[in-house]
């Protein structure tokens, strides 16, 4: 097998040098030989020509008297020059008249060829010169001359060429050879270094030399590099190591953000399907049960749109730390999303613990929770399901758990359920719900009654107030069985806009027609107040409907009312300033203290019916709708009590100075239409 020969750098550099040497030195050779060729025939050629001229001059005279003997002595007089062949003379009609031959030469050319002189030809000179009498031709003069002579010299001078040739290439290496000598070894050590330094990434040797050459600059300029590559590499590790630690900390960080809630600190709903998958497992293999406690806060949004979402984030970290409090290390807390969370118990050998655990759980999310100076009352409804019974895998389990929670919603807050097959079919109708809710706003499927207000004084409508029905494929919906769904699934705000525009509208149109309605009051849900484009959406249903702000009365529940923040004040207060008059509605129900009320501005107070109802039967109502009249009138506020439906309860409170009288008793809710009626027949 063949291999190819591998030749070092400096070899190749050397046979580079010589090559060009030599090619160099042959080139000079070759052009002193070629010159020193044509200055020797040159030469010769003058020489020769001269002596025609010499001979053409001695025989003219010979050619004009037709003189053969003397032009034959003229041509012998060659015979002393032995590079001459031949010579001839010939007439000027170019026929010969005498010549001259060296023994054993013979004439060769013809005078024709040869007048263009001169003529050389098989490395024999050719020479023919006319023969002048006073500037007319008379004859011709032909030597021939051989170049033998000329031949030896030109051998002689290529001999000299070429040993000089020989000795320069043999000096060119030597001295080549010699200067790489002296370099190969300082650079052979160069070589060696970088080759340590590939293979051994070893920075920490260097190159000395005294020269300060180029040579000594490259080794000056490589130490340098070694220097910052040794420097670089120092700071390479140190960035390596602290970039690893990084790496491991951003790693631990994405693993926290992908399973961890970031507000909380608890797992989230990804880390939380892992735990109940491994749960399942685990439960399959022992035979035994496990609890999945689906938890949502009631009042949370209204907390998180009256205080912001600064207030929520703390009130939810509160909620997990109470949570995490209440739960063994072997369960798992995580939040869901939003103010929902999900409680994993395992090994749960009874429900009655589950039972324990969530009404632990309602008490202590019950108490009112301190945040910034603000008392803020929540409380849970929890959805429980129990593996195998209620469902074998994760989606299921969590499922079940959540339809049960909606439905612990339905019966009250602070209530809890545990997963039943006929939720089901009540799941199913609450999505059946959502789409026929958003049905009811796009078709506008949604119709107001009008239920009187009645003076005490004068037994006179004062005005009147707005209440939702829906009419739903036929079938009556009552506010109570689908205002809550509408909040849940965010369409409330809509359906406030709608009533406030209807009810203004409604209002103008009666007045207008002649009849005497002094004013609409519309309940408005604190959702709706504490949106930000509120005040927006109300000028612009007086606008539309061109009805006087005093003409319009807004209600807030006050057991969705939870303190009077800046922000809700600063509402009421700009509603008060466009002249709307505003009530707090169910008043004595809620959370709140009563002491709030100096700090609202706020012109009537609407005694919630629960009480009205109990007048004359027992004292403990009398005795809270008396404290509730008597808080009012002494802050200068207008009483409403609703629900009135028998003549008792009416006059009791026209004993205890009530204002207005509102329920069954005087009126049922009434269409537009009716109350038009109701009108005209008082």
């Amino acid at each position: 097998m063949l291999t190819r020969l591998r030749l070092s750098f400096f070899r190749k550099q050397l046979l580079v040098i010589i090559s060009i040497n030599i090619v160099s030195l042959a080139i000079a050779a070759v052009l002193l030989y070629v010159n020193f060729v044509s200055d020797s025939r040159t030469n010769l050629v003058e020489v020769v020509r001269s002596k025609v001229v010499l001979l053409s001059s001695a025989s003219t005279a010979a050619i004009l008297f037709d003189d053969k003997d003397a032009a034959s002595s003229v041509l012998a007089t060659l015979n002393v020059d032995t590079s001459i062949r031949f010579a001839q003379i010939f007439r000027a009609d170019k026929s010969l008249f005498t010549q001259y031959k060296k023994p054993g030469q013979e004439v060769d050319v013809v005078i024709s060829e040869v007048l263009k002189s001169p003529y050389f030809k098989d490395e024999v000179l050719y020479i023919c010169e006319p023969i002048f009498i006073q500037q007319e031709i008379v004859g011709y003069l032909l030597i021939s001359a051989g170049t033998d002579k000329l031949q030896h010299q030109e051998k002689r001078y290529a001999l000299i060429v070429l040993l000089v040739f020989c000795f320069s290439v043999f000096l060119a290496y030597i001295l080549n050879w010699r200067m790489q000598k002296r370099f190969n070894a300082p650079l052979n050590r160069l070589i060696k270094l970088v080759q340590e330094v590939a293979n051994k990434r070893s920075y920490h040797k260097r190159l000395h030399t005294e020269s300060d050459d180029e040579l000594g600059q490259l080794f000056y300029g490589v130490n340098s590099m070694l220097n910052t590559i040794q420097k670089h590499e120092r700071q390479l590790k140190e960035d390596s190591e602290r970039l690893e630690s990084l790496v491991q900390l951003r790693t631990e960080e994405l693993f926290n953000k992908a399973n961890y809630d970031g507000l909380t600190k608890l797992p989230n709903r990804h880390l939380l399907n892992d735990r109940i998958n491994h749960a399942v497992e685990s439960a399959s293999r022992t035979k035994q049960k496990l609890v999945l406690m689906f938890l949502d806060l009631n009042r949370f949004k209204i907390i998180n749109d009256s205080l912001g979402h600064g207030m929520g984030d703390k009130l939810l970290i509160k909620v997990a730390e109470r949570l995490t409090n209440l739960l063994r290390q072997s369960d798992s807390l995580a939040r869901w999303g939003g103010d929902e969370f999900v409680i994993l118990l395992e090994q749960v050998t009874d429900s009655e613990h589950t039972e324990l655990l969530a009404q632990k759980i309602i008490n202590v999310l019950n108490e009112p929770v301190e945040i910034d100076e603000h008392q803020l009352h929540v409380s849970a409804s929890i959805g429980i399901s129990v593996y195998p019974d209620d469902g074998t895998d994760t989606a299921t389990l969590i499922k079940h758990a959540d339809i049960s929670m909606y439905r612990a919603k339905e019966l009250g807050m602070g209530k809890y359920v545990f997963f039943h097959k006929d939720m089901l079919e009540y799941a199913a109708n609450y999505l059946s719900f959502e789409t026929d809710i958003r049905r009811a706003i796009n078709e506008n499927e949604f119709s107001l009654m009008y239920q009187p207000q009645i003076s005490v004084k004068t037994q006179k409508m004062v005005g009147v107030e707005a209440l939702i029905r829906w009419n739903d494929k036929g079938k009556l919906v009552m506010p109570n069985e689908f205002l809550t769904h509408a909040e849940d699934l965010g369409v409330m705000t809509q359906i406030s806009q709608w009533v406030l525009n209807e009810a203004c509208m409604q209002t103008k149109k009666w007045q207008m027609s002649g009849l005497d309605v002094p004013k609409v009051a519309v309940n408005l849900p604190v959702s709706s107040i504490m949106h930000p484009h509120i005040i927006r959406y109300i000028k612009h249903a007086l606008t539309s409907s061109k009805l006087a702000p005093s003409c319009l009365e807004i209600e807030i529940t006050e057991t969705n009312f939870i303190s009077s923040t800046d922000y809700t004040i600063s509402v009421l207060r700009e509603l008060r300033a466009l002249g709307i008059r505003v009530s707090i509605d169910d008043f004595g129900t809620g959370y709140s203290c009563m002491s709030y009320l100096q700090n609202l501005p706020i012109d009537t107070l609407k005694i919630d019916g629960s009480f009205v109802s109990n007048l004359g039967k027992n004292k403990a109502a009398n005795g809270i709708v008396q404290s509730i009249v008597t808080l009012g009138k002494s802050l200068n506020l207008n009483l409403i009590a609703e629900c009135a439906e028998t003549q008792e309860q009416v006059n009791a409170l026209e004993m205890l100075e009530c204002d207005v009288i509102q329920g069954y008793f005087f009126s049922r809710p009434l269409s537009s239409e009716q109350v038009v009626s109701y009108l005209q027949k008082a």
